[in-house]
């Protein structure tokens, strides 16, 4: 494979250890931050719901909203590690861009039955492996191979051991020359390379280059809102609205018809609700608030989203007085409880020592009527002559 003149890179490596791994605990399933590049990233694994039937893992910039203007190349490869076979390992690679509209790329990796199947190695005890990796740049990446392939053996990329299986969860980054993979940092713009010879560099989307069933790509909220149109205090609401568009598509799907101020509108009130939920403490949930998250429910509806996996938190968020009234209630009562016990416990404490009381009154009076002769008191005492 030949390469074009330029500097050799080297790609960065952090691996994610799952323990524990279930069909329960993926809603919010992500590695901790890691930097690589001066960029902080995570490890995310797509929501397993319902009629969800693959394996999908992302790489995302993690922390506060990049600012405006601000973008990054990445070349990144992720694997999903076989623990019984490295040469099963798969792995996954593609050029993105990344930036303050488009923070996350991924791609489905492989159906759910095989991959919850221990026989095939890549859930085992639990114990799940991903690997992430990346190479940063503020230029496209030159790539010499005409196509990047969807699945190439990992024993080179990481060394897994039993010793690493039987671990608790642990995260490493490390260096690693990459010489074999043909990628090169192309040539600063300010030196001049006669011999320097263009390759168009892969697209930017799909996320991800798959040899497999060619999926639908799923659309960035970025798309269809315009983040730039959004006031300061309704950029705070972005991060979390790319979060649940990326787990519920049809949040973005049913706008895509509608005109760019109905979708800002639409998507500002449904931040609202979002930012609602998650700043305002359960304790906080007065009248004045559940008013407010009525109004914004019954608005957001008004917009023809999906919401039917928001509805019971919102529900539960709306009867948080009748629980606050309720908790209360049991609060008083435990206190009723509580006391009326303490009572009982004084009154025991009493009896116990009556008790004791009449046993040593009761020794001593026997002792007292040993060798008394009962007379009858009611006669005379008189006296002989």
């Amino acid at each position: 494979m030949e390469n074009q003149h330029g500097t050799k890179i080297n790609l960065e490596k952090f691996t994610w250890i799952i323990e524990s791994f279930s069909k329960k605990n993926t809603k919010k399933l992500r590695s901790k931050s890691f930097v690589i590049g001066g960029c902080r990233w995570r490890i995310v694994v797509q929501p397993i719901e319902k009629g969800v039937d693959h394996l999908s893992l992302c790489l995302k910039i993690s922390g506060p909203l990049p600012a405006y203007g601000w973008s990054k190349f990445a070349y990144f490869k992720l694997s999903l590690i076989n623990q019984m076979d490295n040469e099963k390992s798969i792995v996954k690679e593609t050029q993105q861009k990344f930036d303050s509209r488009y923070r996350i790329w991924g791609s489905s990796f492989m159906h759910l039955s095989d991959f919850y199947n221990p026989k095939q190695g890549y859930l085992i005890n639990g114990h799940c492996i991903i690997a992430a990796q990346v190479a940063v740049s503020d230029h496209a990446f030159q790539i010499t191979t005409p196509s990047l392939t969807n699945s190439i053996s990992v024993a080179r990329l990481i060394e897994y051991s039993e010793e690493t299986r039987n671990s608790t969860i642990q995260t490493k980054s490390e260096f690693r020359s990459q010489e074999d993979f043909g990628i090169v940092i192309p040539p600063s713009e300010r030196t001049h390379s006669p011999n320097h010879g263009h390759i168009n560099k892969p697209s930017f989307y799909p996320s991800i280059y798959d040899d497999g069933p060619k999926e639908v790509p799923v659309i960035h909220l970025s798309e269809i809102l315009d983040i730039n149109s959004l006031g300061p205090e309704e950029a705070t609401f972005f991060p979390l609205l790319e979060e649940v568009c990326l787990c519920h598509p049809s949040l973005i799907e049913s706008q895509m018809k509608k005109s760019p101020k109905y979708i800002l509108w639409a998507f500002i009130t449904l931040g609202q609700v979002l930012h609602f939920l998650k700043t305002t403490k359960m304790k906080n949930m007065d009248e004045k608030a559940r008013e407010n998250l009525e109004c914004l429910w019954e608005e957001v509806q008004l917009f023809g989203f999906d919401l039917t996996w928001l509805e019971p938190y919102i529900q539960s968020a709306l009867d948080v007085k009748a629980y606050l009234e309720k908790a209360e209630k049991v609060k008083n009562l435990k206190d009723i409880v509580v006391y009326l016990e303490t009572e009982v416990r004084k009154l025991r404490t009493k009896l116990a020592i009556a008790e004791v009381d009449v046993d040593i009154a009761r020794k001593d009076l026997e002792e007292v009527e040993m060798g008394l002769e009962e007379r009858n008191i009611d006669a005379k005492l008189g006296y002989d002559i």
